[in-house]
């Protein structure tokens, strides 16, 4: 299950005026942390913080929601492992 805890960032970092100021989200699958899912115009930038998630690093969501969903079916994704 995906647990998003708010983390707030600088509002002029994000560049968004106060009226479209809304805090970066941080997505959890289970106990991993996917990434954050920063607002910028359009919907919200995923960033990964583990490798698993990397590749929806960058990607822009509409929603967080569409992010948190997109995370938990990567972190579905059976791990490639070396043959040794």
């Amino acid at each position: 299950m995906t647990r998003a805890q708010t983390a707030y960032l600088d509002d002029d970092a994000l560049d968004l005026s106060a009226a479209d100021a809304t805090p970066a989200r941080v997505i959890e699958i289970g106990d991993i942390t996917a990434g954050i899912a920063v607002p910028e115009r359009g919907g919200v930038r995923f960033f990964s913080s583990e490798r698993r998630f990397d590749g929806l690093d960058g990607t822009l969501f509409r929603t967080v929601e569409q992010a948190a969903r997109a995370a938990r079916e990567k972190g579905r994704q059976p791990r490639l492992r070396a043959v040794v």
